[in-house]
């Protein structure tokens, strides 16, 4: 994707109002359970208070001020496993109020805090992974200052019922190190600051994708920004893909020029560049401990790659063929397990021909890839018949492995965003965003497919994280109303990756 050049089962979520816990279903893997802090089966250590607006429930958990203030949750969970604990607090203080979690009687996080939230009507969430038994469960927050704890409203606690994990819930993130070093801020529903990979992972992301380009200007997307952030990502327990343009910038369907330094190259010295680059970052990326779980042949490449020497004409698929064998046979000397993916954008049309042509060149890949936007590319339901044809035709696994919203029509920056309206029943608006995404994800799996990635989901504006590698001060971001934080960095509340 490169914004320039190319202009069922919806999540149910409940509130509690009173009771012990509420079920939000988010799929059919995972659920979410609210346990109020003020209601049977937790136990306050203090006074059950109503006296300070926003709880959720008939009231919040008010601990006396003292070290060992407490409150003790009991916690179902299917199965055992990973699970996310959330916790609901206010603190109205000018300190932080920390906390040791244990679970089951063992101690999980020493001094978790609890920050001031400006007043004690204000809400925010904490949020922490823990490993549950399967059925009965016991979670204890205990104040580890004379403060004693913050005022605690609940506990959420999300869990899976052992679905698949090889699901790839997938977010392609590659702005999102610029961002960062420009000091961008990234927010939960909730308001409270997170970064952005966490907040991602706690809807449900599991996968980044990462792109690569040779030697971009602005050097952000180069080989070492890119080998620096993968560290980020698997330090998170996030999966990777590296997704491989063979360019100095995009390439997508309507251009794939080759990177300047390979420029007066022919198809022979083009093959082995191919190899070489590819292997030189997949060996550098294992040298480091973040072998890429799998890797992007090319992007978008609907009629070849590195033009034109490897550009499909008059459907001769010979050339294509040769580089996209050089990448895989590259990657696997690197790395056996890394499964390559090949992706076209030709959801509309011609992906038959498309994969077909490079089957036909003895071309091996493991992952077919699509692109899917409702107002570039079609009806879901053309989407759905696409991908039921790849997976049975070609017997891989398919993914969508680009897909986005707009969650408004409004420009954030002085750039003309590329879309600037939605698709026929789904509004413009964050409920409308996740309600198209939640559609694409459902109809994409009930096909078949074993995974879809939204593209630029943290891209929101922000001032010199412009789309253009040779400016990319002033450049702009056309992509702004597509990304699932709003121009203030804050989360869409009704985005989720889904299971």
């Amino acid at each position: 994707m490169k914004p320039l050049t190319r202009i069922s089962a919806v999540m149910a979520v409940t509130t509690a109002l009173s009771g012990t816990a509420v079920v939000l279903a988010l799929s059919a893997h995972a659920a979410t359970s609210r346990y109020e802090a003020e209601s049977s089966p937790a136990v306050c250590g203090g006074t059950v208070a109503s006296n300070h607006s926003g709880y959720s429930g008939s009231g919040f958990c008010d601990t006396p001020n003292a070290v060992g203030a407490a409150v003790t949750f009991t916690v179902n969970a299917p199965a055992a496993g990973a699970a996310n604990l959330a916790v609901r607090f206010a603190n109205g203080t000018t300190a932080s109020r920390p906390a040791d979690v244990s679970v089951n009687g063992a101690p999980v996080q020493t001094g978790l805090g609890f920050e001031a939230t400006g007043a004690w009507s204000s809400w925010a969430t904490k949020s922490l992974s823990v490993q549950l038994a399967a059925g009965t469960n016991t979670v204890r927050l205990a104040a580890t200052t004379a403060g004693g704890l913050a005022n605690i409203d609940y506990l959420e606690v999300t869990t899976t019922d052992g679905g698949d994990t090889s699901i790839m819930q997938g977010a392609d993130v590659s702005t999102g190190q610029r961002a960062l070093d420009l000091g961008a801020r990234h927010y939960y529903a909730d308001g409270t600051q997170g970064d952005a990979l966490d907040i991602l992972k706690s809807v449900g992301v599991n996968y980044v994708r990462l792109r690569i380009w040779n030697n971009p200007r602005s050097g952000y997307n180069n080989k070492d920004k890119v080998l620096q952030y993968a560290r980020t990502v698997k330090a998170k327990g996030l999966k990777l893909m590296v997704d491989f343009h063979y360019s100095d910038t995009w390439a997508d369907p309507g251009k794939q020029f080759k990177p300047a330094a390979w420029a007066s190259h022919g198809i022979n010295q083009l093959t082995t560049d191919v190899y070489d680059y590819t292997y030189d970052v997949c060996t550098s990326l294992k040298a480091q401990g973040t072998v890429p779980d799998s890797v992007q042949i090319g992007n978008e490449i609907n009629t070849g790659m590195l033009w034109d020497d490897g550009r499909v004409v008059n459907s001769n698929f010979t050339n294509l063929g040769r580089l996209l064998k050089a990448g895989y046979n590259a990657t696997k000397a690197c790395n056996s397990g890394t499964q390559v993916v090949i992706h076209t954008a030709r959801v509309e049309d011609g992906a038959r021909w498309f994969y077909d042509g490079i089957r036909a060149q003895s071309v091996q890949w493991d992952i077919t890839a699509l692109s899917y936007y409702c107002f570039w590319h079609g009806s879901l339901s053309n989407m759905a018949n696409v991908v039921s044809d790849m997976r049975s035709r070609y017997g891989k696994p398919v993914i969508i492995a680009e897909t986005a919203y707009p969650y408004t029509t409004a420009n954030a920056d002085s750039t003309q965003n590329v879309v600037t309206s939605g698709c026929s029943g789904y509004a413009t608006t964050p409920a409308g965003q996740q309600a198209n995404f939640a559609a694409v994800q459902t109809t994409a799996r009930n096909a078949g497919a074993i995974g879809i990635f939204y593209w630029e989901p943290t891209w929101y504006a922000v001032p010199g994280n412009g789309w253009n590698p040779t400016d990319i001060n002033n450049s702009g971001n056309e992509w702004d109303n597509m990304a699932v934080f709003d121009r203030n960095g804050r989360l869409n509340p009704n985005i989720r990756w889904l299971p």
